[in-house]
């Protein structure tokens, strides 16, 4: 089935003058340039469907393909970027092929199309190098040495030939954990849709019988240490009545997943590709989860990807702001660019303070805010937040651009909250 963006985005297509327009409109190009360049997706997404006739077909056909991508429509995305690939005239300048081809890449990894994914990180890093600044290039070549591990691993699949469902747990510091069986054997996990790969700690990979694969990469902790890391695949993975096959995990050691200091410690994480493959989960206010065997549309588009981070648009004053969406997370966030962007009033409002974040790689003290109150509204549910912590300089360069990141004290002021993959929404109740 497709989802109503699809139909959307065809629409705009089909209405557009019968001539093809030879230049595109300026204006439009550097208004969409901008909304990617700071992630700000869903106004993306608006200002294409209303203006998208006043571009060429090239350049329909590239934001098409980066939208598409964005709200988890992959293969869809990638016909659209053969289709532009494959016309005789281009209007792509080398930056804007750099960056299809980098849309092309999370197409594959998000389909778990590994060896796709190697041949497409060796040809931006062969032939855009330059275009991509030191960070990215270190990333790339430290992912390509994760798919080529992973290049002969068959994509992850699901088995869900019933409606599904099951219980989570809360931990000693507030995190959602479910049971997860990998060959005959349960373990707690924790269930969180901020993590871009599952996890396991690697006292565990042997014990239960997952294929260790070892690897040359290294996975940067929240202070920006390097914690050096390999890979593991579970066969077979069961949660609840839902089967997974071929589910890739990131190897820790046991000491880069514990806290000794809060006699603290975690068997893995269940990360968003696992999460995603369900299509829609429905958590309810006794931490249930249900996952109906055929996907809703509940026309919301309010959720967005990039790459494997869950991105939701949150309503503050009027405005759309996009926000980290991560069930793991106990309180919600506010980053940098919430703070530039409603500076006098926070300064007017507020006074300077210190508070701690931390992680697997340890504690970071931050300058920032503590807002008592602030009301946000999702789709058409709204709450109050109270106590928030807002952090005045930018944290680290994967979220720059997002005003926040929304946790559990928002979700759990709801009887339900829906999350379809499938169609791009986030619904509360």
């Amino acid at each position: 089935m497709r989802s109503i963006l699809v139909l959307f985005l065809l629409i705009s297509i089909s209405c557009s003058q019968p001539l093809p327009k030879q230049i595109s409109d300026p204006l439009v190009l550097d208004q969409l340039n901008k909304f990617i360049e700071t992630q700000d997706y869903f106004k993306l997404r608006d200002s294409f469907l209303k203006q998208g006739e006043k571009l060429t077909q090239e350049h329909r056909l590239y934001y098409e393909a980066i939208i598409q991508n964005l709200f988890n429509e992959l293969s869809e995305s990638n016909d659209r970027i053969e289709e532009l690939l494959q016309l005789e005239t281009r209007q792509l300048s080398d930056t804007m092929l750099n960056k299809l081809y980098r849309t092309k890449l999370l197409n594959h990894i998000n389909l778990y199309q590994y060896e796709k994914a190697k041949k497409v990180s060796e040809h931006i890093l062969n032939n855009y190098r330059q275009l991509n600044d030191s960070s990215d290039i270190e990333m790339m070549e430290n992912e390509l040495n994760i798919w080529e591990s992973l290049e002969n691993i068959p994509a992850q699949v699901i088995v869900k030939s019933e409606d599904a469902s099951f219980p989570m747990t809360t931990d000693k510091v507030g995190l959602f954990n479910i049971d997860v069986s990998i060959n005959k054997a349960t373990k707690n996990f924790i269930f969180d849709t901020g993590a871009n790969i599952s996890v396991i700690k690697r006292s565990l990979v042997e014990e239960l019988g997952l294929t260790f694969i070892e690897s040359d990469f290294f996975v940067t902790a929240f202070t920006g240490t390097k914690v050096d890391s390999d890979l593991a695949v579970a066969n077979e993975l069961r949660i609840g009545n839902l089967i997974f096959k071929n589910v890739v995990f990131l190897v820790l050691n046991d000491a880069d997943v514990s806290f000794p200091q809060i006699d603290y410690y975690i068997n893995g994480i269940i990360g968003f590709p696992v999460i995603e493959a369900m299509e829609e989960i429905r958590i309810t206010k006794d931490n249930t989860i249900f996952t109906p065997k055929t996907p809703v549309d509940y026309g919301q588009f309010n959720f967005a990807l990039d790459g494997l981070t869950p991105i939701i648009a949150v309503q503050y004053q009027k405005d759309t702001l996009s926000f980290g969406f991560d069930t793991g997370a106990r309180s919600t966030s506010l980053y940098a660019p919430f703070y530039r962007k409603y500076k006098n009033e926070v300064d007017r409002k507020y006074k300077p303070t210190t508070f701690n974040s931390g992680s697997a790689g340890g504690v970071v003290a931050f300058e920032g805010y503590l807002m008592d109150s602030i009301q946000l509204t999702i789709g058409k549910s709204e709450a109050v937040l109270k106590n928030i912590q807002l952090h005045k300089e930018n944290i680290k360069t994967d979220v720059s651009n997002f005003y926040g990141n929304l946790g559990q004290d928002f979700i759990k002021q709801f009887d339900l909250m829906i999350v379809s993959f499938t169609y791009s929404s986030v619904v509360f109740e």
